[in-house]
């Protein structure tokens, strides 16, 4: 039989293990290392797996802009802590990647890429996949952004 102290003590751990209960973590949140950058929109954090960002799309392997979307977002977050916050309709995409929008030192890495020519905003409302809360700012920075590279839109 398990006394009650060692029982509450493996809940706690259980509970914090996770990635509960962490200070300044709201409902979803995680935070985690990135460990590698896959694209200019996937990322692999340890502990948590594969991340697809939310809200932004950049150039396949193969197409103009892929490098420099890649290396900024490697610029930006490998090796660094980040915290992953849900906000689109569904919770994985097709390739069982966890969307979520990804943040580093309080910074939107997904806006980041947008204001700088290197990402577009896509895959929300306007493509049938719903609205995600930073839809509008998203957009706006989008129809601001200068292409970068000498790439078309």
């Amino acid at each position: 039989m398990v006394r009650p102290s060692t029982f509450g003590a493996w809940c706690v751990a259980v509970f914090l293990a996770a990635g509960c209960g962490s200070p300044g973590m709201d409902d979803g949140e995680v935070a985690g290392v990135v460990t590698e950058v896959i694209d200019g929109d996937t990322l692999e954090v340890e502990g948590v797996g594969r991340v697809r960002l939310i809200g932004v799309d950049t150039p396949e392997r193969g197409e103009c802009g892929f490098d420099a979307a890649s290396q900024a977002l490697a610029d930006l977050v490998e090796g660094r802590s980040v915290v992953l916050l849900p906000g689109a309709a569904d919770d994985v995409d097709r390739y069982d990647r966890l969307l979520r929008y990804v943040e580093v030192d309080g910074d939107d890495a997904g806006l980041s890429l947008i204001e700088s020519g290197l990402a577009v905003s896509r895959y929300d409302s306007r493509d049938g996949y719903g609205e995600h809360e930073r839809e509008q700012a998203y957009v706006t920075a989008d129809e601001k952004a200068s292409v970068v590279a000498g790439c078309s839109r």
